[in-house]
């Protein structure tokens, strides 16, 4: 018997049994999410050298995706062809766009091979595990990051001093030095990037996957490492998903112990690096780190200019071309066309938060459009590391726990007597 289920045909019957099912799902997640946060681009081009190309995918997410789909080819499940005809038209058009623009192999193998992911369906079976086992990793990894953390205000930064020591990078010497938190994932606002999702993740993991999670733990675990990251806009969009997430009248009694818990933090010295870079952003007159600025003159100046279906090389050499195009969806623009930039942001952006919306509801469809903005205030995602992958796989997990929501609410609703 079949149940469909938006853009899914679900089967009652599986061919192979439910724990093996589950067993494999939460392998796969497991791996997937000690390749992102594990291993992240910076570890393994430092451990073993290699050109952008080398490494621009991950290795073991890669391993991880291949195993599971090859397990997945038993199962008997489809796509129906409504939105998936929308997003396989929308990967053609990117792709072609890339290739009639000269996008380098780096950038193909790291911006743009990992939007595949958008097209695969993780069946109802194996994606509650999955979902649990990406979830578990990032528990570990999250309470790791905040223990460095930790070791951070009591020590004078002494952690990050050895991460950036050990990693080498000039940018994460200037961080470390004005006391931002510089984690496994290197630069700060990537360990930013992930406190955010894990509030977004266990958001989804207790309202739509049945999972247990303690929300004020989660919230000030993330608020911590934000702070210590001295991240203005994941301080923006954080607070947004706080807002969000506790806008129900049951959740006042959360908010009371997170204010005490961020009072805490305030007398511990957590918001000093905050403080001081939001200060600084109010002298300067200008809180974006000068991003704003600088595309102003350059586009002024004619250096920065926009076409629909042409791009133009990007000098990396040229440090204010560099700050003014942080933002990636006009780095994007620039570097490979108008349509480009368009298509990506409605494969990428719109369709995750349109089908989040229509089975999650408006909280969780905030929260992943927050992670979405502070996405999209930096250059993560354009760049040959695991940016583009990381966000993706936010998405994939988003649509995932809308589809598999979507199924539960449709098989009760067929159920014998209903």
């Amino acid at each position: 018997m079949w149940v469909n289920v938006d853009n899914l045909v679900f089967s009652r019957n599986n061919r192979r049994p439910i724990e093996q099912d589950e067993a494999v799902g939460r392998r796969a997640g497991i791996f997937i999410a000690l390749g992102l946060f594990a291993t992240p681009y910076v570890l393994r081009h430092r451990i073993i050298p290699g050109s952008e190309a080398v490494w621009a995918l991950n290795p073991l997410v890669l391993l991880s995706v291949a195993w599971l789909l090859l397990y997945m080819l038993g199962h008997k499940y489809s796509m129906s062809r409504s939105v998936s005809v929308v997003r396989f038209v929308l990967f053609a058009g990117l792709v072609f766009l890339a290739f009639s623009t000269g996008m380098s192999i780096s950038y193909l193998i790291s911006c743009l091979f990992p939007l595949v992911l958008l097209l695969i369906v993780i069946p109802e079976t194996i994606f509650p595990s999955f979902f649990e086992g990406f979830m578990r990793v990032l528990n570990v990894v999250m309470v790791i990051i905040v223990a460095c953390a930790a070791c951070d205000v009591v020590s004078g930064s002494a952690v990050s001093k050895t991460f950036t020591a050990f990693y080498g990078s000039a940018s994460l010497v200037s961080m470390s030095s004005s006391g931002r938190l510089v984690s496994i994932m290197g630069h700060s606002l990537l360990t930013a990037e992930v406190a955010l999702l894990y509030f977004a993740l266990s958001h989804i993991a207790n309202r739509a996957m049945g999972i247990r999670v303690n929300q004020v733990l989660v919230t000030l675990i993330t608020a911590a490492v934000v702070l210590l990251t001295g991240s203005r806009s994941a301080m923006v969009c954080l607070l947004c998903m706080f807002i969000l997430a506790y806008s129900n009248a049951d959740n006042i009694k959360y908010c009371i112990v997170i204010i005490f818990g961020l009072f805490a933090f305030y007398l511990a010295g957590l918001f000093d690096t905050m403080i001081d870079r939001i200060m600084i952003g109010i002298k300067t007159g200008d809180m974006t780190s000068s991003r704003n600025i600088q595309l102003d003159q350059l586009i002024a100046a004619g250096i920065i200019r926009y076409e629909w279906f042409a791009g133009h090389e990007f000098d990396y050499s040229n440090g204010l071309l560099v700050i003014a195009l942080e933002y990636p969806l006009l780095r994007f623009a620039f570097s490979y066309g108008i349509a480009f930039a368009v298509l990506l942001g409605i494969y990428l952006f719109l369709l995750p938060l349109m089908q989040t919306f229509r089975s999650l509801g408006a909280v969780p469809c905030g929260l992943l459009a927050l992670y979405f903005v502070h996405v999209n205030t930096y250059s993560s995602i354009c760049s040959t590391q695991d940016g583009m992958l990381q966000c993706v796989i936010v998405a994939w997990l988003f649509i995932g726990a809308a589809r598999y929501l979507a199924y539960l609410q449709v098989s009760r609703s067929t159920e014998p007597g209903e």
